[in-house]
């Protein structure tokens, strides 16, 4: 069992462990001062003399420390101090200090001289010193017991509300991310069931290719898409299938140059990241009046990956300004700023009926959202009704 367990576990066996290693170490402290002040004004007592009596003596006032303790802690901690009581928990710390004054006394004046009876061992006296004993033994020692405890539950109840406050705001980060992936999702998978109808109405011999490339993206957006991140390998083969998708969709009125260099093997990159740059490409480059094109250069280098994506528009149709300043584009902002902090550079402008995209990624960088989170998101019934209540708002092209 680890530390950590021992602290911070809820289970009873664990809870059971660490109080009692919490009382054990302060019932060996105690028992050396103890043992201290019993001979303050008389003759020096070995320990031998006195262990058996110490024994008894230090756990009886232990049985004392751990009852005002834990009152402290169950009762007035959380009805009086956490709720803002102060006066009424200063009476109760009052009425609490005369009680341990009035045990403490008893204790030595009455219980232990029958303890040193019982062991027919007659422990020399000082009247004079058995209030100051009993006020050292008790009342002084119970609040620095007490005060150690309250410190250890009120920092161990600050650390978890920190960690679970972390973990909330982690899993409202990944709900937000996964809101902004599913958004990538309908826009695509519509207008490509919308392509593929087209083809199959009008008998095309390519629909067999068009539904078989579909079916492959399907998959790999509802079944592997759900991590933050995938191979990089796939990620580029579901780019190119999406691409030669575009292709047959507009024929000869897409040219669509693609590049790939270095080496992708052993590489991870967040699914859905290159594809949504590519499908806004398209869709800028045919409202061109003239031939649409587009190139796409991959460059994969060590551990990171650029990608430059330049397309054509059309100047009268599309303002430069409004081009890299898009809903769509803020989205994928978001997507890099949540999983690429500060791992990414993305520049896009638009001049010269020419729009730019250039985005470098850092691919060992690690998501700092690396919490699984609860949401029902990650639920394929999700994402499905999510897609078709958005069905309507994508534009068709039929």
């Amino acid at each position: 069992m680890s530390w950590h367990d021992l602290i911070f576990s809820d289970k009873k066996r664990d809870r059971i462990k660490r109080h009692l290693l919490f009382w054990l170490l302060w019932w060996i402290y105690f028992a050396g001062t103890y043992y201290y002040y019993v001979q303050v004004g008389l003759k020096e007592i070995t320990f031998g003399e006195l262990s058996g009596i110490l024994v008894l003596n230090t756990f009886l006032l232990l049985l004392i420390h751990i009852v005002a303790c834990y009152s402290f802690i169950d009762f007035l901690l959380p009805r009086y101090l956490l709720t803002k009581k102060y006066l009424s928990l200063s009476a109760y710390l009052v009425l609490m200090a005369i009680a341990l004054l009035i045990i403490g006394y008893l204790v030595h004046a009455r219980l232990f001289p029958l303890i040193d009876a019982a062991y027919i061992y007659t422990l020399p006296s000082n009247p004079k010193m058995v209030w100051w004993i009993s006020i050292n033994s008790v009342l002084l020692n119970t609040p620095k017991i007490i005060a150690a405890a309250t410190a250890i539950k009120l920092v161990k109840r600050w650390y978890i509300k920190q960690k679970e406050k972390e973990r909330i705001e982690k899993e409202k980060l990944i709900t937000e991310l996964q809101l902004l992936k599913a958004q990538i999702r309908p826009d695509f998978l519509f207008s490509s069931l919308d392509q593929i109808y087209s083809y199959t109405v009008n008998g095309s011999t390519e629909a067999p290719e068009l539904l078989i490339s579909f079916s492959d993206l399907l998959s790999y957006i509802l079944y592997e898409c759900d991590d933050l991140k995938v191979p990089l390998e796939k990620e580029l083969l579901m780019t190119k299938e999406f691409i030669e998708l575009e292709r047959i969709r507009f024929r000869d009125s897409l040219e669509i140059e693609v590049a790939v260099k270095g080496d992708p093997t052993d590489k991870e990159i967040a699914p859905l990241l290159l594809l949504p740059f590519i499908e806004i490409s398209i869709r800028q480059c045919t409202n061109m009046t003239e031939q649409s094109w587009i190139n796409i250069d991959v460059n994969i280098v060590e551990e990171y990956l650029t990608m430059k994506l330049t397309n054509g528009i059309n100047a009268v149709d599309i303002d430069p300004n409004e081009a890299t300043n898009t809903e769509e584009i803020r989205n994928i902002q978001k997507r890099l700023q949540l999983l690429y902090q500060n791992s990414h550079e993305l520049k896009m402008y638009a001049e010269n009926e020419i729009h730019v995209t250039i985005l470098k990624l850092n691919l060992r960088a690690t998501p700092f959202l690396s919490i699984t989170p609860r949401s029902t998101f990650n639920d394929k019934e999700s994402l499905t009704k999510n897609a078709i209540s958005q069905k309507n708002k994508v534009p068709r092209d039929r």
